[in-house]
């Protein structure tokens, strides 16, 4: 058995970011929401790709290898990051010590809360109904399409979503109810 050349392997992955590193940030950016470092995640995702190149063909059967490995790299991190804002304080003294992008000053405040209100009712679900509200409702990703992803029955992940509906509604009205009393 031949292995490939380490430029053969460089070129395919160069090949794989090309086609598809937009797509993977867009991914990270709305798996691991406002704290997260989008380019560092999308950098791990190709070097994770460049070790363990895909054995599948196709490019739907890419796009879901992509996929997981994407969703496992932000996991982990969001695990990571929740430690470490668990261990110097909570998400909102992170979030309000980072740099935002200006627009005006209350435009920018008010996108920053509704971002993070999003995000800690988000971070309350489990991993599995949180990724299919954020590929539906945020990616506009269609059920056929987060079935693939899957590889579930397109039923199914309408249930999931379903009940990712259910439980986001319910963490926000739980979320708002604390902090009206």
């Amino acid at each position: 058995m031949t292995t490939p050349a380490p430029e053969a392997d460089a070129a395919d992955v160069g090949e794989l970011y090309r086609q598809h590193a937009e797509t993977v940030a867009r991914w990270v950016a709305r798996l691991g929401g406002p704290l997260m470092d989008v380019d560092d995640a999308v950098h791990e995702v190709f070097v994770i790709a460049q070790r363990r190149r895909p054995t599948t063909h196709g490019p739907a059967q890419i796009t879901t290898w992509l996929y997981r490995v994407t969703a496992k790299v932000v996991s982990h991190r969001r695990r990571k990051d929740w430690i470490r804002r668990w261990l110097g304080g909570s998400a909102t003294d992170v979030a309000a010590g980072m740099m935002a992008v200006e627009r005006s000053p209350s435009d920018a405040l008010e996108a920053k809360e509704r971002s993070l209100l999003v995000y800690r009712v988000l971070d309350r679900l489990p991993e599995k109904q949180r990724a299919v509200l954020i590929l539906f409702e945020m990616e506009g990703l269609s059920g056929e399409e987060i079935a693939a992803l899957y590889q579930a029955k397109v039923a199914t992940v309408w249930v999931w979503l379903h009940r990712a509906r259910a439980s986001f509604l319910a963490q926000l009205q739980r979320l708002e109810a604390r902090e009206a009393s």
